[in-house]
């Protein structure tokens, strides 16, 4: 599709990870539109309207992805997409961990079940990485007898990002130049109890990766984490959710940080995560 994009990314936390690593995979950065410490539907709702006003004045795009923070409530978000009368508002997306769609902590969060009963279209991520399609069909076979009226889609690492579209690109087009956006929530945090930790530190502390995943493993207090860090084979980007920890090679940086998210109000103490021989605090 040969249209002009603009990404509006929230992030609940005070540090914006999802954005550095967009940018940093070769996205141009004044597409990006980084939006956090806060939710855009409420605590930062004025700066999403600024962000949205400044997108259209631009005249520089013809569609809009816009990624709430996990919190995000759709109906809120929507209305103040709609309140622009230039701004069409296409369904929304809803992208599921399908290796998580037999969790049962996961399935008693609320903002789980509101936000996939909420959406019009739900995307499955990590196909990859089930067994074979036998595995594949049958959690998405279980997944539609709990919600048997969503359009569902599987999304593969080696499919086309314009595929998502195909079923939104079947509606009626806009019209007299008119913006379209797209929503793409997720279910990373529960709306209640939970605590948001930033950890920061120079490039002299070395992290050990096994020691990060098995400690994350060990509190099921920890919904969510990631950032980027220095360990003894280099530095590296990982990415914890409640499927596991997940880490890659990462271009050097100035400094490690990462954020933690956990359900109670309990700290997480960051010497868990530092190499024995290097870097202790």
């Amino acid at each position: 599709m040969n249209d002009s994009w603009a990404i509006i990314i929230n992030e609940f936390g005070k540090v914006s990870i999802d954005s550095q690593t967009l940018i940093n995979s070769g996205l141009n950065n004044s597409d990006l539109f980084d939006i956090s410490g806060g939710c855009i539907c409420c605590s930062a709702k004025i700066y999403f309207r600024e962000d949205l006003e400044k997108i259209v004045a631009s005249s520089k795009y013809n569609r809009i992805i816009i990624e709430p923070s996990g919190l995000g409530g759709i109906e809120m978000v929507s209305e103040i997409v709609e309140a622009n009368p230039l701004l069409r508002l296409l369904p929304t997306i809803c992208l599921v961990d399908i290796l998580m769609t037999q969790n049962q902590k996961l399935q008693r969060l609320p903002i789980y079940l509101t936000q996939i009963r909420k959406a019009s279209i739900i995307a499955f991520t990590k196909c990859d990485l089930t067994k074979d399609e036998n595995e594949l069909n049958g959690l998405i076979g279980q997944f539609k007898k709990n919600f048997p009226d969503k359009l569902c889609l599987a999304i593969r690492s080696d499919c086309d990002f314009s595929l998502l579209f195909k079923d939104l690109e079947t509606l009626p087009t806009s019209k007299d130049g008119k913006f379209q956006s797209v929503f793409f929530t997720s279910q990373d945090l529960n709306d209640t109890n939970f605590r948001e930790e930033v950890f920061t530190s120079g490039p002299e502390k070395v992290f050990d990766l096994q020691k990060m995943a098995s400690f994350f493993s060990a509190n099921p207090s920890i919904v969510r984490s990631k950032g980027y860090f220095r360990t003894i084979v280099g530095w590296h980007f990982y990415n914890y959710t409640l499927t596991g920890f997940h880490s890659e090679p990462w271009e050097t940086k100035a400094f490690s940080q990462f954020v933690i998210i956990s359900m109670g109000n309990e700290a997480i103490e960051s010497q868990f995560f530092f190499n024995e021989t290097e870097g202790q605090p």
